[in-house]
């Protein structure tokens, strides 16, 4: 399996399709840089003076590419997805489809278990006793989340985290953030999202259908699930980041940190370690699986692997990633 790469492009460019490669030509200087199609999982545009054509977002969609495009202030804003990757694009819609609020409130219970055992692996790094807390709560988590432990676990987890770096704020900013922790962090979901999302489109399921996200307007509703226990990769990255450097805004380079950070970040999953693409293909596969058997688990990380159950080395060997930036 190749090597997978997230791209980011931060300055003019035009793009095209070079005999299976993507060709970077940067006009001022006259650089050209070449990349193979199938070497990208995401292509980040960061610049408003970036052409391409439509064979090219063609070529990336057909070789399972994520195409991510930032605003002014360099937050995500816009993804396309390669939808056509997975000859079960029909059949799995169907089967998330057939499964009732109890089945999906199963599978709900165990992300939200596994995001809040990933805040607590995070809060080892500042508050050991929050750490116990929220083991605690992750081991009670009932179908569908009914007593609200997720919302519980966050209301211990996040002024911990925010006071630990000594500053005043208390709560997490989704929309509108100012300070620069709450910027890094959108920023980093919005890339973790888009690598959810690559994989659960690549793998032919409707990324309407959530099990625990269920709006109506939103067409990215099993992406917001699949990436609750991923949320700590982008929580330590940003911890780590923050602890050691004070900053007053959210730069170029602390975007290249927090991107490089996350990528090689070890996860845990099933007793093996992965980088972040595989070990994502790891956790949306196992849902795949208790699609076809509601008995089967998701193997998540943090969650422990089941007596008798070892998963199979071969399907999702570890390899090294990389983050580039132009």
């Amino acid at each position: 399996m190749p090597n997978q790469h997230i791209i980011s492009i931060e300055r003019e460019a035009r793009l095209s399709v070079d005999t299976g490669r993507l060709k970077i030509f940067f006009p001022p200087k006259e650089e050209t840089h070449y990349i193979a199609l199938m070497d990208i999982a995401v292509l980040v545009l960061a610049h408003q003076q970036i052409s391409l054509s439509m064979s090219v977002l063609r070529e990336l969609a057909q070789n399972g590419a994520v195409v991510l495009t930032t605003d002014e202030k360099f937050m995500p804003c816009a993804l396309t997805l390669p939808l056509a990757a997975n000859i079960d694009g029909a059949r799995r819609p169907h089967l998330q489809s057939k499964y009732g609020a109890e089945q999906n409130g199963i599978w709900w219970a165990q992300l939200v278990q596994a995001k809040i055992a990933g805040q607590a692996a995070t809060a080892q790094h500042f508050d050991p006793v929050l750490t116990g807390k929220l083991r605690q709560i992750s081991g009670h988590i009932s179908p569908g989340d009914k007593e609200c432990r997720e919302a519980l676990a966050a209301q211990h987890y996040w002024p911990a985290f925010f006071e630990s770096l000594g500053l005043a704020i208390r709560i997490r900013e989704k929309q509108g953030a100012s300070d620069p922790v709450n910027i890094s962090l959108n920023y980093a979901y919005a890339v973790l999202r888009a690598t959810v999302a690559r994989a659960l489109a690549c793998a032919g399921l409707c990324l309407n259908l959530g099990l625990g996200h269920c709006r109506k307007d939103n067409p990215f509703n099993l992406a917001d699930d699949f990436i609750e226990p991923f949320r700590y990769i982008a929580d330590e990255a940003v911890w780590d980041l923050f602890s050691q450097t004070r900053v007053d805004s959210f730069t170029p380079e602390i975007k290249k940190q927090l991107l490089r950070a996350v990528l090689q970040s070890p996860v845990g999953i099933a007793g093996r370690s992965y980088r972040l693409f595989h070990a994502v293909d790891y956790a949306v596969n196992s849902f795949c699986i208790s699609l076809e058997d509601p008995r089967r688990k998701l193997q998540l990380p943090h969650m422990p692997t089941l007596p008798g159950k070892k998963p199979n080395p071969s399907l999702f060997p570890p390899v090294q990633y990389e983050y580039e930036t132009e």
